[in-house]
């Protein structure tokens, strides 16, 4: 539940704030944190609570990032491994023994990412609490999103410290899958232990899970060989 869940947050944060100019300037050197070309790491903490107000955790996921200083990007979640490089795009799921093979994105930095949110989400409001700022997004009518509400901590550094997302879609809470128990739940995410350190190059070795044969033929690592292997690649794009 909770991998679905980060798969469509990693793939929404990819934002750009300019509405209002003090959110404008606070967005703008997150951007730079991030994206500069030196080596970042930090550590994540999903909580999936069942409704906007309940604080019993239903599910509790670590992750950590990694990025090098070529922009080169390693996210684990739980048992999801995302590897994002120059070359290529892989995203290991462990549960469901698959690998999906993709381009590579362009300046994919994770739930980090600034590029569209005002194109998916509206400024509510913007506080200053000293040592951090609150942001708070509303998606629009038409941006497809699956949240009432997004709620954005950011660190006097620069940093984020925690989202929030209030779902105003049910899921099915049910242990049986077959019981009705539908809720609007809460999803918490808590960065920390944010590091300038580099990365050893190993981490980033797509080689470690696959590698290609010829333009198109893509060949597993021995340890993942009874993996399926999804190939969602733009073929021509890889063509020399």
């Amino acid at each position: 539940m909770v991998n679905r869940i980060i798969t469509s947050i990693s793939i929404l944060l990819i934002g750009c704030f300019a509405q209002a100019q003090t959110v404008g300037e606070v967005f703008k050197k997150i951007t730079a944190g991030y994206s500069i070309a030196q080596p970042l790491q930090y550590k994540t903490d999903y909580k999936l609570f069942k409704d906007h107000k309940s604080n019993k955790v239903e599910e509790n996921y670590k992750g950590v990032f990694y990025k090098n200083a070529a922009n080169e990007v390693y996210i684990k979640i739980n048992e999801t491994e995302i590897i994002n490089t120059k070359k290529t795009n892989i995203k290991i799921s462990h549960p469901e023994k698959a690998i999906v093979v993709s381009n590579p994105v362009d300046n994919y930095f994770g739930e980090a990412d600034f590029n569209k949110v005002f194109e998916l989400c509206k400024l509510i409001s913007f506080k200053d609490f000293k040592t951090y700022w609150e942001i708070i997004l509303e998606p629009k009518a038409y941006s497809g999103l699956t949240y009432s509400k997004i709620v954005l901590n950011v660190s006097k550094t620069y940093f984020i410290q925690k989202q929030i997302f209030y779902y105003n879609t049910g899921i099915n809470f049910s242990k049986d899958y077959k019981g009705n128990d539908v809720n609007y739940p809460r999803l918490e995410v808590v960065f920390s232990d944010y590091s300038r350190k580099a990365i050893p190059p190993a981490v980033f070795n797509t080689q470690n899970y696959l590698s290609f044969s010829g333009k198109n033929s893509i060949v597993l690592a021995q340890r993942f060989k009874k993996y399926e292997i999804i190939d969602e690649r733009i073929v021509s794009n890889n063509i020399k």
